[in-house]
């Protein structure tokens, strides 16, 4: 028997990248898996369905409203339910890059609608179908980033740290954890995006080298657990020890 058996899960940015692995590792563990992202989810969706129960592609535009409570309609029309969300996606490539000075109007408010106002959304139209059954788990993804301020990515990343505590605060009644995960450098990320600064991270962390996608997924498993409902409006850093110094 898996942890999530029969429970339904919804991960946003799930079409490639650690969100498609995330998808993957919960149906393993036995839930029925809805992937949303706005590219194409289809192939992820029928990677993640080997290897576990019922999962579903979802075309979804997290920032738009309308798009995101299609999402959840469509949860409670194919399972009746939803008992997770991971709020995975977002957007980082070139944010570091710009620094303040340099970035444009259009990325910068691309950041804010993606990496914060997405997360909003999400939240907004999944509680109430959560609050139906008095039950829910929400894990908002940030970054080892959030601590930096000179850049749109950490700003964000800052941001919605802090919004899961008062996301915690509204949603607890309903029986509704909120918390927030916040990995360090992993090595889709190092392979993949060609980040200029990839070995600098790697020597700053505690544990030399990057993470896995599975040892991200362990802290979002934790924290969605049953187990886990005294915890909620905290964040769980994953980095290898890179914020211990």
């Amino acid at each position: 028997m898996g942890i999530f058996d029969g429970q339904v899960v919804v991960v946003t940015g799930a079409a490639r990248g650690l969100g498609r692995d995330y998808a993957k590792y919960f149906a393993a563990d036995g839930a029925h898996v809805v992937l949303a992202d706005l590219k194409e989810p289809t192939s992820a969706a029928a990677d993640a369905a080997k290897a576990g129960p019922r999962c579903l592609a979802a075309q979804a535009d997290v920032t738009d409203r309308d798009s995101v409570a299609a999402l959840m309609r469509r949860c409670r029309d194919e399972f009746g339910r939803l008992d997770v969300l991971i709020n995975n996606a977002g957007m980082w490539r070139g944010l570091a890059e710009a620094g303040l000075l340099g970035i444009d109007d259009e990325l910068w408010d691309a950041a804010w609608r993606l990496n914060v106002t997405g997360s909003l959304r999400c939240f907004q139209e999944a509680v109430p179908l959560m609050a139906e059954r008095e039950y829910g788990r929400i894990v908002n993804v940030s970054s080892i980033a959030s601590r930096q301020g000179n850049n749109a990515y950490g700003l964000t990343k800052n941001a919605v740290e802090q919004m899961t505590r008062g996301m915690a605060i509204e949603a607890g009644e309903h029986g509704i954890t909120v918390n927030c995960l916040a990995p360090g450098i992993a090595a889709f990320e190092a392979a993949q995006s060609q980040l200029p600064n990839a070995d600098a991270m790697v020597a700053g962390n505690v544990v030399k080298r990057v993470g896995a996608s599975r040892e991200l997924y362990e802290g979002l498993r934790y924290l969605c657990a049953a187990e886990s409902s005294w915890i909620t409006g905290q964040t769980l850093r994953v980095d290898g020890g890179a914020s211990a110094r």
